[in-house]
């Protein structure tokens, strides 16, 4: 077993704190053992430098439970103290399940629920298995095929893998559960001196706050639960997901049969479900099921999106091979991953509930079983069960309703924890729940959220939240809408990009791929730097006109930087008439003019799968973004809406189709010259302009392009920066 220390470690009077399980008859007479606090960033080495309200301590839980007097292991706790008259305490925990929880409170000062700190500490735990908290040091691979493995062979290994995991500590490895974190935040609170405790979680928090709160419901002041986890197991909270994608199928299908003079799929929900089934049966499961996304589908002003990249694979005719996806991405429910043993304590967690997906043999036959009932379901959706291949068979949460106050929150279209999970959960414990009509996650604490002040409320007066509110837009929290034409762009892994060609380039040379400078793969170039050569290399998938991957393209980064400009130039290893004859798309021509005030243009992201059409507002003498600035920048007009994500995306001449720009930064939050917020700087001073897009002009690129399609910064006519 590995404690990791913090830095020097956290000093703590272990003496001082009673070891011994308190009777739950003493809920209502505690008082605090003494605890040594210290600033978290002087005992963590790797903390947050600028907080300096976090406290930290380390308090000592049993192992067992049921030994009150054996082992014991280190749990990590950080507190933000209440500014002003205390009442109480706020606990949290951010989810996963396996998430740390100790940098959470100093998060919650920038959040909604910000105002309770005033009365309220804001309370942060590792769970056993996390953080700072006891842990083993395991690294367990993802599950993923490995070249030349069968399913089967690679299920075996993965539960060679977590057998050989447990062994190192099966104690603790077997005691990391719902049940157990809530007794050892019960044990925080009664060491804290808290009678009761409030609780807000998120996501894999929230199986916490339904188990503690059946557990010690006497103990509970208010609990706010958001995006919530299932109540059930493994499979069964699979099977009651996909259902719940199915139902969103369905309506997809009506609306497809009512465009059959679009579409061609059939004009009766029916019929467009068998041609949908052959063309699922043409490229496969998994790689149909990207086009029936959930999280699309289910919002109708995205439908279009998808029916558009049907018709188009549809069109290919039944010869055409589709790529598959490189690999399978872990499905957590957690916000993301955090530390070296997120994964195995998630699965911990989840697989100490759980006696699902123990043999090979079940998972053949829960998928086969899901399969024939919902027959769209993608083969992917079984990952989590294998979770557990290898581990000792677990057993259920016992949830129940209670009497303390108690509020749910779901989000009608996420993915990441189903809407139907929360009326799960609703139904088997109880309080209110509120629908939060988006497709976010773990988003009522945001400040942004308009609707997020009902969780002060309830916390403050206990107003409890029914009905529904309106979260955030479909354009904040996915591609909104029709796609557009999306031929040439390249999806990178956080940035847009496109293909490019000058008007000197020949079929044979190899292919230009245009990006921002701070979409550089190996991080944006400092203030004055120009990087050139052969250097990082660089990969992304060419999409096709409905925004359909169709494949991969590499290369290397031949030219970089943000002063005075902000591109990322690089050579890929395939011509322009290899990506012709393998994808069917052509490059945009390069132009030798940039846009002027009053022209017409799109702007196409790859990353979001969306075309903006707007106006050149103005040419932009001087653009300053913290310490970098661009020459005779691009501004857009109001309709140019471009979001995060939109970097490196094509600008183009709405009437000759050539690159004009590529899209490049936008004044997010009205702030002055700061990076996301640029200003305009010319004779007359400074301009701020909040919500406006910007790019950078592209001109000045081919003047640049020597023989071979190269670089070439000696050229007379070459005007962009040197080194």
């Amino acid at each position: 077993m590995t404690i990791p220390s913090i830095a020097a470690g956290i000093s703590v009077a272990a003496s001082l704190i009673s070891l011994a399980a308190v009777p739950a008859d003493a809920a209502s007479r505690v008082t605090p053992d003494r605890v040594k606090w210290e600033l978290c960033r002087d005992a963590a080495a790797d903390w947050n430098r600028n907080d300096s309200r976090s406290e930290c301590a380390l308090i000592p839980v049993p192992v067992d439970y049921a030994k009150p007097a054996g082992r014991k292991i280190n749990i990590a706790v950080s507190r933000v103290k209440a500014t002003g008259k205390r009442t109480g305490a706020l606990f949290g925990n951010p989810g996963g399940p396996g998430l740390a929880g100790t940098p959470s409170p100093y998060g919650l000062l920038s959040s909604q629920l910000a105002p309770m700190n005033k009365e309220l500490d804001f309370i942060g735990i590792d769970t056993r298995g996390t953080g700072y908290s006891a842990q083993i040091s395991c690294d367990t691979p993802e599950f993923q095929e490995q070249e030349g493995e069968s399913e089967r062979e690679a299920f075996e290994r993965q539960a060679e893998a977590k057998r050989t995991c447990i062994a190192k500590d099966r104690e603790l490895a077997l005691s990391i559960s719902m049940e157990n974190a809530s007794r050892d935040m019960d044990h925080i609170r009664q060491v804290l001196g808290f009678r009761k405790l409030n609780f807000y979680g998120n996501s894999g928090g929230s199986a916490l706050g339904a188990v503690y709160r059946s557990m010690f419901d006497s103990r509970v002041d208010r609990m706010w639960l958001d995006s919530i986890m299932s109540p059930v197991g493994q499979n069964a909270a699979i099977t009651a997901e996909v259902a719940q994608y199915h139902a969103g199928y369905r309506r997809f299908f009506e609306w497809l049969a009512g465009k059959d003079s679009t579409y061609h799929f059939g004009n009766s929900p029916k019929k467009v479900e068998s041609a949908l089934k052959t063309l699922q049966a043409k490229v496969g499961r998994d790689k149909f099921a990207t086009f029936l996304d959930p999280n699309l589908e289910a919002i109708p002003d995205r439908w279009e999106r998808s029916a558009a990249k049907l018709l188009e694979l549809q069109d290919e005719g039944t010869g055409k091979v589709v790529p598959q996806q490189k690999d399978r991405k872990r499905k957590s429910f957690g916000l993301g991953e955090m530390g070296r043993n997120y994964g195995f304590t998630h699965d911990a967690f989840m697989c100490n509930a759980s006696a699902d997906g123990r043999t090979y043999s079940d998972l053949v036959r829960m998928r086969k079983e899901r399969q024939a009932k919902y027959p769209f379901s993608a083969d992917f959706n079984d990952q989590s069960i294998t979770y557990c291949a290898g581990w000792p068979a677990g057993k259920p949460w016992d949830l129940k309703p209670g009497k303390s106050q108690l509020q749910l929150s779901g989000h009608k279209f996420e993915i990441v924890t189903p809407y139907v999970w929360a009326k799960m959960m609703h139904k088997k414990i109880g309080g209110s729940l509120l629908t939060v009509t988006d497709a976010t996650h773990s988003t009522m604490k945001s400040k942004e959220l308009a609707c997020g002040s009902k969780v002060v409320d309830f916390f403050r007066d206990g107003t409890p939240a029914k009905g529904s509110c309106p979260g955030f837009p479909a354009e904040q929290t996915g591609p909104p809408g029709p796609a557009g034409d999306l031929a040439g762009t390249v999806k990178l892994p956080n940035c847009s990009a496109s293909l490019v060609r000058p008007r000197t380039a020949r079929d044979e040379d190899k292919a230009l791929l245009l990006t921002n400078g701070h979409c550089h793969p190996e991080g944006r170039p400092k203030p004055g730097e120009v990087i050139t050569g052969q250097g990082a290399p660089i990969e992304g998938s060419v999409l096709s006109p409905a925004g359909r991957e169709l494949g991969p393209v590499t290369g290397r980064v031949l030219y970089a930087t943000m002063t005075g400009t902000d591109i990322t130039l690089a050579q890929l290893d395939s011509t322009y008439a290899d990506i012709r004859q393998k994808y069917k798309i052509e490059a945009f021509p390069l132009a030798s003019a940039g846009p002027v005030a009053g022209q017409k243009i799109k702007v196409a992201s790859s990353l979001l799968e969306s075309v903006w059409s707007c106006q050149a507002e103005a040419v932009i003498p001087t653009l300053k973004e913290g310490d970098y600035t661009s020459s005779q920048a691009i501004r857009y007009a109001k309709e140019c809406t471009t979001q995060p994500g939109s970097s490196g995306s094509a600008v183009v001449d709405a009437a000759t189709g050539e690159l004009v720009a590529v899209n490049s930064t936008s004044n997010r939050d009205g702030k002055q010259c700061e990076l996301n917020n640029p200003c305009e700087i010319d004779e007359t001073g400074t301009t701020v302009r909040q919500g406006r897009g910007y790019a950078t002009q592209t001109a000045a690129i081919a003047a640049c392009v020597g023989a071979g399609n190269t670089i070439d910064l000696t050229r007379q006519e070459c005007t962009l920066p040197k080194p």
